[in-house]
């Protein structure tokens, strides 16, 4: 890692189950301290840039995150904000892409109809705009949860005019041709022009961002290190063949970036 730290450095990284533990409840998530020290130590570093790129909204990312000087890309990289030292996260000016009015509508029918169906304690709602996430960590069987989650999705949007790309402890939903991880950490690679770029993630959306960074790789020449976090909720032979280094948990993230950040200082 060392002979690498003197280049323009781009930090990405996704939250649930990569900065934060995994919990039951997806509200009650919350940076790991250590991790969140590192990385406002990385956001204020020459030549380096921190960018969060998450499924959550930007605004509930950047709540629970609170490093400045560092970009939010929520839904995916369906909307994004820039974040300055000493922000308040109700004051960003966040941008969205186009959506399909359509889609939009469906989400909303989705949000409304779905819990009357599974009418259960364990389903919880993420509200994401045009998107909408099912959320069914708790459930006593999750097997059994996603089978009637997506049963339930079927019947409201029959024609599917929300693509489906689900999950194992959720079930997503999101307007067909929305950004994706891997587009928008290309987007950022491309903006920044980093000479080394380090993704972080654990799931199977972030290693999509993996596939970026092998890309990246190949076509700029650049340096890059794809890291999955495995958790329970990965795919662990998926994100081991698309990963350059495994994590076996979020500490070890926090450990990691705490290393970064001081090797980054010290040579700064």
């Amino acid at each position: 890692m060392r002979p690498w730290l003197g280049r323009r450095l781009l930090v990405a990284t996704d939250f649930d189950g990569t900065l934060s533990r995994l919990v039951l409840d997806p509200w009650r998530a919350g940076i790991i301290p250590a991790a969140q020290r590192a990385l406002r130590r990385l956001a204020s570093a020459p030549e380096t840039h921190v960018a969060f790129i998450s499924g959550r909204t930007v605004s509930d990312l950047a709540r629970r995150a609170r490093v400045g000087g560092a970009s939010y890309h929520g839904d995916h990289g369906a909307e994004w904000a820039l974040a300055s030292r000493g922000f308040r996260p109700a004051a960003l000016r966040i941008e969205h892409e186009p959506v399909d009015p359509a889609a939009l509508a469906m989400a909303a029918r989705l949000r409304e109809e779905v819990p009357r169906i599974v009418d259960e304690p364990w389903l919880v709602v993420e509200d994401k705009g045009p998107a909408v996430t099912f959320h069914f960590r708790s459930a006593p069987d999750t097997d059994a949860a996603r089978t009637r989650v997506r049963a339930a999705v079927d019947a409201v949007d029959g024609e599917h005019l929300l693509a489906q790309p689900g999950g194992r402890r959720a079930w997503e939903l999101r307007p067909r041709g929305a950004t994706t991880k891997g587009v928008a950490l290309a987007r950022l690679i491309d903006e920044h022009q980093p000479g080394l770029v380090l993704m972080l993630g654990d799931d199977r959306h972030d290693a999509e961002a993996f596939d970026a960074v092998r890309v990246a790789r190949r076509a700029d020449g650049l340096e890059g290190l794809a890291v999955a976090v495995i958790s329970p909720a990965a795919d662990t032979g998926e994100m081991a063949r698309r990963a350059d280094l495994l994590f076996e948990r979020a500490d070890v993230t926090a450990r990691f970036l705490t290393l970064l950040a001081r090797e980054r200082a010290r040579r700064g």
